[in-house]
């Protein structure tokens, strides 16, 4: 790990002069006009602290939630935060915000590795993309300025193809982002792919592929600076001596996930009956054994990976032998494709698994919400409501996981329907088909189920970017600390989960972090690592108020109530003798609705009101 806080070349300062770990500006890059230029960030922004407060704050401010994400007024904000690049372990990841082509709201989406490091490592707090290109273009980006190059040759490179050549054409000291096939034929769930990590959700290589971005490079030589280095430091040691005592432990959290990657967590699952299977229907599955994280790490070979500065190593590269008998490796797969790509659709091979994993990342496509559509066609054609001449779409089937994969990546034959989504499938197929379309806003679910988890339910429909497993009370309720299968209380833990984690998505703070890690460090580390003293329950209305601007913003877009909304099939019992029949009560659904919107300040249908935001200091965003 290039670790670059003390003793490097070309130090800055941040912070509107102080000695801070933010540089305060970011670049802006015009895509159509091949131009770039550093922007100061102003103290509106600047108090958003980073991550997704700096480009929620950028888009609202920006961007008129009513245009087509395709459009060249959509713009591309991919931020850090004040702890990225630092010696602070497990902040490596990188924020997307921009508008979805999947589910017209606003989208934040992550991704780990060693872009954001190296974002920070040139002296950027971000960089946002602009207008659109009439050509292919690759985008480097040395320190603060940035050059184009043509990239018509690039078109049709896997995004594993397109890293390798931008390091072997350009330098192999490149950190990249790419987009694969589907990026550039406009898939809906199309994802950008840094290395070993992606931004999945929500469809952000759409909209780069709209810009015709085919991949950027970035490559820095700066250093990041901290206001109080030796406090800092004192405080990053103690925080990763933290993180390696929850590690070694066995049965805790991180210990799991370090021994056996996210999938480590499935068997848990499994024996709550809450392991989605055959697209929600069971809350078990058979085969689960046979793919699950402990299996993987014991009959595949495999190797261990980590993103910049984490001592976990959740990540996993496995050697299997594919379709055609060849020997290839893929990372992966984690915990929710296992779900998304395994049991939602009867797979229990291991290596079809590994092989569909491998082949959503060199396409480009979100394998949570790729595989959730699978799911729903492969339902539809059990039914006997759709067909693909050749291809038996059967679960189970290896071969249909795989063809319909191809045709949805490509848009070819049915792939262009499936291409657009679960919901817009489904409404474009009719047939009473849209009940069992497992997603909330055209996102796919992740691998939870609602009807065994009430409030990851709620979690799932009010989600501001769809479907959203990273703010839910996931772990509290598949832990037995919250009743399941009671709706009571939900509303009020949701909420303070949703604004805690937004609060600490402004440090781009791994999701994992959080789970072993006292909540008054973040403040702790913001002021030692920026000079800014802030206190903790200062960030949960940091939190709050990026929540309620998404919210906004969604509302302006075209969004109602009813986009809050679980479908149709989470309110029938869910099958599986470990499931206990349990369902989600659409009446008891609702009423949890109503008392979520109420704690939030918003009206019956979902709109904020004025004194909410006259709270917050947002009143100038108001419907």
């Amino acid at each position: 790990m290039r670790e670059r806080v003390h003793n490097r070349r070309n130090t800055e300062q941040g912070g509107g002069g102080v000695t801070s770990s933010m540089f305060d500006r970011m670049l802006r890059i015009d895509v159509g006009r091949k131009q770039s230029s550093l922007w100061t960030v102003p103290d509106d922004v600047r108090c958003y602290l980073g991550g997704i407060g700096y480009g929620v704050k950028i888009l609202c401010d920006e961007v008129d939630p009513r245009i087509n994400p395709l459009s060249p007024e959509n713009k591309i904000i991919l931020t850090v935060g004040p702890l990225t690049g630092t010696s602070v372990p497990m902040h490596a990841q990188s924020c997307i915000v921009t508008k979805s082509p999947l589910t017209g709201t606003i989208l934040n989406s992550y991704a780990g590795g060693f872009l954001g490091a190296e974002i920070k490592f040139c002296g950027l707090d971000g960089i946002i993309f602009e207008g659109a290109a009439t050509e292919w273009s690759l985008v480097l980006i040395d320190n603060d300025s940035a050059r184009f190059e043509s990239a018509v040759d690039m078109i049709g490179m896997t995004t594993e193809e397109a890293e390798n050549f931008i390091k072997e054409k350009y330098g192999f000291d490149y950190r990249t982002l790419s987009i694969g096939p589907a990026g550039e034929r406009g898939v809906a769930m199309a994802g950008a792919f840094s290395e070993t990590r992606a931004f999945g959700r929500g469809g952000a290589g759409a909209v780069f592929g709209s810009k015709k971005i085919k991949a950027i490079g970035v490559r820095g030589s700066r250093s990041v600076t901290t206001a109080d280095a030796h406090l800092f430091g004192k405080l990053s040691a103690q925080n990763m001596d933290v993180l390696r005592h929850a590690r070694a432990e066995e049965y805790g959290l991180l210990g799991i996930f370090s021994k056996y990657g996210t999938g480590g967590g499935m068997p848990l699952v499994q024996g709550r009956g809450a392991l989605p299977t055959k697209n929600h229907t069971y809350g078990s599955f058979e085969d689960a054994e046979k793919i699950d994280g402990p299996y993987f790490e014991e009959n595949l070979y495999t190797r261990r990976i980590a993103c910049f500065g984490c001592p976990v190593h959740c990540g996993r590269i496995h050697k299997f032998s594919g379709a055609n008998g060849k020997k290839l490796w893929g990372r992966g797969p984690e915990y929710e494709t296992m779900f998304s790509l395994g049991s939602n659709l009867l797979n229990g091979d291991a290596e079809t698994l590994a092989e569909a994993n491998r082949l959503t990342e060199l396409y480009g496509v979100d394998s949570l919400t790729v595989g959730v559509t699978i799911a729903w066609a492969l339902e539809m054609a059990e039914a006997g409501k759709l067909s693909v001449p050749g291809l038996d779409l059967r679960f189970g089937n290896a071969d249909a996981v795989l063809g319909l994969l191809h045709m949805i990546c490509m848009r070819e034959g049915m792939g262009d329907m499936l291409a657009k989504g679960p919901r817009q499938a489904a409404l474009e197929l009719g047939n009473d088909s849209l009940a069992s379309a497992m997603q909330v806003k055209n996102s796919g679910f992740a691998a939870w189920m609602p009807r065994r988890m009430k409030g990851t339910g709620l979690a799932y429909a009010t989600s501001n970017r769809g479907a959203c497993h990273k703010r839910a009370p996931i772990g509290a309720e598949i832990a037995g600390v919250l009743d399941m299968d009671s709706y009571e209380g939900k509303a009020a833990v949701l909420i303070e989960t949703q604004n805690t984690v937004n609060a600490i998505f402004t440090l781009i703070s791994c999701r994992f972090h959080e789970f072993a890690t006292d909540h008054e460090f973040y403040p702790e580390i913001v002021a030692a690592a920026t000079g800014r003293v802030i206190q903790w329950d200062e960030m949960v209305t940091l939190g709050e108020r990026i929540w309620n601007l998404e919210k906004l913003f969604n509302l302006k877009a075209g969004l109602t109530r009813a986009d809050d909304k679980l479908p149709g099939k989470c309110f029938e019992p869910v099958l599986g003798k470990t499931s206990q029949a349990s369902v989600m009560e659409e009446e008891k659904f609702e009423a949890m609705l109503d008392e979520y919107y109420s704690l939030r300040g918003w009206d019956s249908e979902g709109i904020p009101g004025m004194k909410k935001l006259d709270e917050l200091g947002i009143a100038d965003y108001a419907m």
